[in-house]
């Protein structure tokens, strides 16, 4: 995720895990929360989807992370999960799920063993570049009818169009 590389521990216990990911987060220079019991909260900064939330899990055996992409797609529900399907044969560290409301997340899990602050800068390095990479593409597809709508809108008001409709 970043040029400069966090010192890399490797932890073997789960309090040694949640004490190197806490370090490694402030390292990153990530304003997190503590949202329960071994659950942090933070953001990340994106190009095209500005605001990546993650949530990351300690539990006994891995450090589990979730992200949601975007919500349950109004429109072409295949081709979104057939490109979503298409993403995952890349993945290395966090690949496309849906959850119980059907909509999209980066999820991901390593075990405690392979938990360092390398494997952690990776994880979010993936999920932020994962995340840049399909958000405009899932928007563009999944939600065209509302995009195409807006873009109507926003040509009767003088307006310019939004650019998910012409980039990334």
């Amino acid at each position: 995720m970043s040029d400069d590389q966090p010192t890399t521990t490797t932890a073997t216990s789960p309090e040694q895990v949640a004490g190197q990911l806490e370090d490694t987060l402030a390292e990153l220079g990530l304003d997190v929360d503590r949202v329960g019991e071994q659950r942090w909260m933070t953001m990340l900064a994106g190009e095209w989807k500005r605001t990546i939330p993650v949530l990351l899990v300690l539990g006994e055996r891995s450090l589990r992370i979730t992200s949601l992409l975007a919500g349950r797609p109004d429109d072409n529900h295949g081709a979104v999960h057939e490109l979503l399907l298409h993403r995952n044969e890349r993945a290395r560290w966090v690949h496309f799920a849906l959850d119980d409301e059907g909509d999209i997340v980066l999820t991901g899990r390593v075990p405690i063993a392979a938990v360092d602050a390398a494997a952690i800068d990776e994880l979010l390095g993936e999920v932020l570049a994962v995340s840049d990479e399909t958000f405009n593409t899932v928007l563009r597809t999944g939600f065209a009818d509302y995009i195409a709508a807006e873009q109507a809108w926003r040509a009767a008001n003088d307006m310019p169009p939004n650019p998910v409709s012409t980039q990334g």
